[in-house]
């Protein structure tokens, strides 16, 4: 459904060579599978010139492998934008967290006897002694890696999670981590979906977002940001969609996300919503 002319979206489209896409509530399903139509239209678009590339909260590791089922070889956007980084090889832009932070946040969470994890580029690292962990990312999809001790991955850290079923432990480590003023670094408090009590808190780098890690994008490619579509459903998407040339909100995507589209699709992620979109880019190509 257009929220704009419908001739103004296809100008727009006609200008369009990269499409940006989210995996997790749009592109997969809730079985985290690809729709057959998306695959074959990606393909096509190919043949128009249009990259494709993913942008995710996930980490890299497991995001590359629907990079392969796609057939594409453009940069992924992980770790909502703090890595950039074709699917095998190159890194284009990685922002990892300052040493010292994750020095002090490995002090800290020894002295309160909360649980910690890294997460590296392509690992989610853990320790034999952060028992929780495992079941933490086993939805995610993510490589793992056990070490003896974490003292020897320190200098690549992207982000850093800890866990307690102590929430106010938690708010007082954040303070340690993130003093008031000119901090470098942000952290986020959520509770466990899964286990009651649990709590995570996430720490991470000031002002990384999906949008930050989509600029990076298009530097490499020489593209501007009326030339990007990007595709997304949740609160970590408005940022990236704000940006670009045309935006897209899958129909299952929250209010604030469909309310800064210019299209809505009238399929959800299940229903493979994404490839009704790509059917309306690709008659946009043939059409310029």
């Amino acid at each position: 459904m257009a929220k704009v002319d419908l001739s103004e979206l296809k100008k727009r489209l006609k200008k369009i060579k990269l499409v940006a896409c989210d995996l997790d509530g749009t592109l997969l399903s809730s079985e985290n599978q690809i729709g057959e139509g998306t695959m074959q239209l990606v393909k096509e678009l190919k043949d128009y010139g249009i990259r494709f590339t993913l942008i995710t909260g996930r980490v890299h590791s497991a995001s590359v492998k629907y990079a392969k089922k796609l057939g594409i070889e453009d940069p992924i956007v992980s770790l909502n934008g703090a890595l950039v980084k074709f699917p095998e090889g190159e890194t284009i832009k990685a922002f990892y967290l300052p040493e010292k932070k994750v020095l002090k946040a490995l002090d800290l969470a020894e002295r309160y006897f909360v649980n910690i994890l890294f997460y590296s580029e392509d690992k989610v690292i853990y320790t034999p002694e952060n028992t929780i962990f495992p079941s933490y990312i086993g939805n995610l999809e993510a490589e793992t890696m056990e070490v003896d001790s974490y003292y020897d991955h320190t200098d690549k850290v992207l982000r850093v999670v800890f866990s307690s079923d102590r929430s106010l432990i938690l708010h007082k480590i954040a303070h340690k981590l993130e003093p008031p003023f000119f901090s470098n670094i942000s952290t986020s408090i959520y509770p466990s979906l899964k286990y009651d009590r649990l709590t995570y808190l996430e720490v991470k780098r000031r002002g990384i977002s999906k949008a930050t890690g989509l600029k990076y994008v298009c530097k490499y490619y020489g593209l501007k940001c009326k030339e990007v579509v990007g595709i997304g459903d949740f609160y970590n998407d408005l940022e990236f969609l704000k940006k670009v040339g045309v935006a897209v909100a899958m129909k299952n995507a929250i209010a604030e996300v469909r309310f800064n589209a210019d299209y809505v699709t009238t399929k959800t992620n299940d229903e493979d919503g994404v490839s009704e979109f790509l059917e309306i880019l690709l008659d946009a190509k043939k059409s310029a």
